[in-house]
């Protein structure tokens, strides 16, 4: 078995480190800091074996960073029961199945329930908004051409969107899964890049944002056209901090019979805000 904890930028820690006792200015027994940091600095705590896995966790404390972390770890484990011992005024104790269902349930006893949406904005925009020399607005303006990018955005997108885009692919259980992404697309987290291919969309190093991300996808998805927008986010990056983030967005649908649905999202920094580190 293998016990970890990460913390609440999303880094996973040996709970033996002498680093990270360095780090808490901790001179207690093992145990008893593992304990510690979970209660009372938003640590969750993690024990891989070879069929389950087992997470310890205080839900009201733990911050995005970390659940993202900690979900990216479970996909790649792919167990075959999770153990979740929480604290919500008292420790309590769940074993769920790694299924569709247990998954939700999972993340419904992980995650406090209201999603920070205040960090996080997006509006449709029209396309007059955008200057004539913002790339976004000449691909949005060929649409016989936009629907056939969607097939193959890697070669038929212009620079610089080539490197700004994210591609994900319905599967049979209708999630939103990652087949293709932009070079500097994600580039705060090589983690995630190392791992992206095949997860969830939500599944990002911050988790809310990841979530509210997804939202957007789904809603182009259901309106079953091109959708431009203009958006503002406060995202936590493991290691990094958190940064505020202004952007504009278009994300096309490409739906057709017997096949699966494909969704292309591009984005174009807004140089007028450009990106600030929060904390």
């Amino acid at each position: 078995m293998s016990a970890l904890l990460i913390d609440e930028r999303g880094k996973l820690w040996d709970p033996r480190s002498v680093a990270l006792r360095a780090l808490l200015r901790a001179s207690v027994a093992e145990k008893e800091l593992r304990e510690f940091a979970i209660l009372n600095l938003g640590f969750i705590g993690l024990v891989l074996a070879k069929k389950s896995v087992r997470i310890k966790l205080r839900p009201a404390l733990a911050r995005p960073a970390a659940l993202g972390a900690l979900y990216l770890c479970l996909h790649q484990h792919a167990p075959e029961r999770v153990v979740v011992t929480w604290y919500n005024g008292a420790w309590q104790h769940e074993i769920i199945g790694w299924s569709r269902d247990g998954w939700r349930r999972m993340t419904r006893l992980l995650e406090v329930p209201e999603i920070p949406t205040r960090e996080f904005s997006r509006g449709n925009i029209a396309l007059g908004r955008l200057a004539p020399e913002n790339p976004l607005r000449a691909l949005l303006e060929d649409a016989p051409r936009l629907v056939s990018i969607v097939a193959n955005p890697a070669q038929m997108l212009p620079p610089p969107l080539n490197d700004r885009y994210i591609l994900v692919t319905e599967d049979c259980r209708r999630e939103l899964r990652v087949s293709d992404f932009g070079c500097t697309m994600m580039s705060r987290s090589p983690r995630w890049r190392s791992q992206a291919r095949g997860r969830r969309i939500e599944d990002q190093p911050d988790w809310n944002y990841g979530q509210w991300v997804a939202d957007a996808y789904r809603d182009a998805c259901h309106r079953g056209e091109p959708l431009l927008e203009e958006v503002a986010a406060v995202i936590e990056w493991p290691e990094l901090g958190t940064f505020s983030h202004a952007y504009w967005r278009l994300i096309v649908p490409r739906i057709e019979p017997g096949l699966p649905t494909r969704i292309l999202g591009v984005t174009m920094d807004n140089g007028g805000v450009g990106v600030h580190k929060v904390s």
